[in-house]
């Protein structure tokens, strides 16, 4: 994902190069789901920092169910900023649903990890 944001910073550089002819709206748009891919990568870059699956079943397959939806965020957030940076130039639910999806991802890997631990 980081990587993604990378790729994306550089293709708004290119196709947008003089800012002050986009209207401030839509520039606030397009970087905000930019950043929307940034706070994503960063998520799973912690995650790939501390995440250790225990011997707890329970609690392990609910770390592997929030790393499914951080997964689909991911996917919906890039997708977010594909369509509403250069289709519709407007909010869809792909963002809200990103977030959301990032957000019970985080509460997943938060009730599973703390349930290891207390065994």
């Amino acid at each position: 994902m980081f990587v993604i944001f990378a790729v994306t910073g550089q293709y708004m550089r290119a196709d947008f190069p003089d800012k002050e002819a986009i209207p401030q709206d839509f520039r606030l748009l397009m970087r905000s789901r930019h950043i929307y891919i940034l706070f994503s990568a960063l998520i799973h870059l912690t995650l790939a920092a501390y995440l250790r699956f225990g011997p707890v079943k329970p609690a392990k397959i609910m770390q592997l169910a929030g790393s499914g939806f951080l997964l689909i965020a991911s996917v919906y957030l890039v997708r977010a900023f594909i369509v509403e940076t250069y289709s519709t130039h407007q909010f869809t639910d792909l963002s809200r649903s990103g977030i959301y999806a990032s957000l019970a991802g985080v509460a997943l890997h938060l009730i599973g990890g703390l349930a290891q631990k207390r065994a």
